[in-house]
């Protein structure tokens, strides 16, 4: 009897034995497919306060981890055509349509995948010294603005960019669609002769922001998105969207993902009617 209870709890042993290896190994092939759900985001700074605001419930709703890499759509485009053998991204996020009609047209792309998901646009942004300034006209301006509820007008952004000497912070505009848009609707107000010498450029929207908020720049033309990011460190006023060229935000799911059913996932996400509703209170408008 006794033999026979020893050889009973020494199969009872190795079966517990087996079942915890099992286990274990279960676990750790789970935890290694878990950290393999990691989406790879190139996403133009401008949007990336606007994505961190969204990525929570993506990340809840799809079991997954964003991956966020921001920066200049420009820069973006280049690390991308630069590594496409072996590509750091599965999709990009893009400030424009120019880009991602490129990596397109480069056969990098999933076929079908490139579709606009906002539309960016533009805010005068003003540090605490200028936008308290008698003489910039800036506070009193916003009051007024903000008690009518009423719109710039050309001559009213005239007055506040044209006076003075004070320094104009703009994104880059040959890697920042942003940056573009901003320096063609300067020129296209007539302003360009007369800011051009005092305009310092930042390699990107959020670079321009915290250029800003360093006191490098009195005033800036940044992405409303990153001017309502800033919250109360200085004072802004959004710039109505006939002032300058549309700044159609497109997304793209790059050839090379490994990770193609997560990255459809988040383009149909972006394009679901519950974020672009979103979209407005993020700084940008819904896509046409």
């Amino acid at each position: 009897m006794t033999g026979q209870s020893s050889r009973y709890l020494l199969a009872q042993r190795r079966v517990f034995t087996l079942l915890v290896v099992t286990l274990l190994s279960v676990s750790l092939m789970s935890c290694g497919d878990h950290s393999r759900r990691e989406l790879r985001v190139a996403v133009d700074a401008s949007f990336q306060p606007a994505l961190e605001a969204l990525r929570p419930q993506f990340e809840s709703h799809c079991r997954c981890r964003l991956q966020i890499t921001a920066g200049a759509s420009g820069l973006l485009y280049s690390q991308i055509r630069a590594d496409s053998a072996d590509p750091a991204f599965d999709l990009m996020l893009s400030a424009d349509s120019a880009r991602p009609v490129l990596l397109e047209k480069a056969g990098l792309t999933v076929p079908a995948s490139r579709q606009a998901f906002a539309r960016g646009q533009l805010a005068v942004w003003a540090n605490p010294v200028v936008s308290k300034s008698k003489s910039s006209g800036f506070s009193q301006l916003s009051m007024q603005l903000t008690k009518s509820g009423a719109m710039l007008t050309p001559r009213q952004l005239i007055l506040l960019l044209g006076r003075g000497k004070h320094k104009l912070v703009v994104a880059d505009p040959q890697l920042a669609p942003d940056g573009d848009a901003a320096v063609k609707m300067l020129k296209k107000l007539r302003l360009w002769p007369r800011v051009k010498n005092r305009v310092v450029y930042a390699g990107h929207s959020g670079h321009a922001q915290i250029m800003l908020h360093q006191g490098e720049g009195d005033l800036g033309v940044i992405p409303y998105s990153q001017a309502l990011a800033s919250g109360r460190r200085g004072q802004y006023m959004r710039i109505p969207e006939q002032f300058h060229p549309p700044i159609e935000l497109q997304m793209v799911i790059l050839r090379g993902t490994r990770q193609r059913t997560l990255a459809i996932r988040l383009l149909q996400y972006l394009r679901s009617d519950a974020v672009q509703r979103k979209l407005p209170e993020l700084g940008f408008r819904a896509a046409e």
